[in-house]
């Protein structure tokens, strides 16, 4: 289940508005009758309310993405790739399709879970794992848009501007058993996602952290995605 808890903490985060301190305000120029004020850079709680509104209306999305993940004890990289599916209001498909087969789908309270090793669809209750419970509730909330209720679960900072890339620390233990950082990469026109990068709790023994990139790809907003989708049907 691990597995799929790094997966859904990722797409949970991918916007999560969790408001850390403003940017510090540079001081204004020395008054000029013939001179403009020097322009004060946008503050972290307005841009996260821009990209809000930029992406709370849509209904569904999909796309392709690839994942690169990193491996320190062997100093090895492993790469998959697949594709995800979303519907308001609660709807989730992850689906890995390289190199090895496997989808994950939620529906509410409930979803099921198919791999080719095992080749049989199991169903689950989210209320019967607590931590997968708490990610998919936070994914489907940051996926209604109602980004203000994330607010206590990270601190967010700008990692850089332009194009925007944000860095987020989570503050609840439960998900600090998995993430010690997230890095969000918005596209140049900021409507989409173009990476996440994941990175893990360093262990003692290891001189760098372990590290999961999603690289998106192919996205489509609002494109009328069919609740079949939500099925897994072998």
């Amino acid at each position: 289940m691990r597995h799929w808890m790094i997966a859904l903490l990722m797409i949970a985060a991918i916007a999560p508005l969790a408001l850390a301190q403003d940017a510090p305000k540079k001081e204004d120029a020395p008054a000029k009758s013939d001179a403009k004020k020097e322009e004060k850079p946008e503050t972290l709680e307005d841009l996260l309310k821009r990209v809000e509104n930029a992406h709370k209306e849509h209904k569904d999305f999909k796309g392709n993405f690839t994942q690169t993940k990193y491996l320190p004890l062997f100093d090895d990289t492993v790469v998959s790739s697949g594709r995800f599916v979303f519907k308001k209001s609660d709807h989730v498909r992850w689906e890995y399709e390289k190199p090895h087969k496997s989808i994950l789908v939620v529906t509410g309270d409930t979803g099921k879970k198919w791999s080719e090793s095992t080749g049989r669809v199991e169903d689950f209750k989210l209320g019967d794992d607590r931590g997968l419970d708490a990610v998919v509730k936070q994914l489907f909330t940051w996926f209604k848009g109602e980004f203000t209720k994330l607010k206590d679960d990270y601190d967010v900072e700008i990692a850089e501007r332009d194009p925007v890339k944000l860095k987020m620390t989570p503050k609840k233990d439960i998900v600090k058993k998995f993430i010690a950082t997230i890095e969000v990469k918005f596209t140049k026109g900021e409507d989409q996602i173009e990476s996440v990068k994941i990175i893990e709790p360093k262990d003692e023994e290891d001189l760098d952290a372990a590290y999961t990139l999603y690289e998106f790809k192919d996205t489509k907003l609002d494109s009328d995605v069919k609740d079949s989708e939500f099925e897994i049907k072998k």
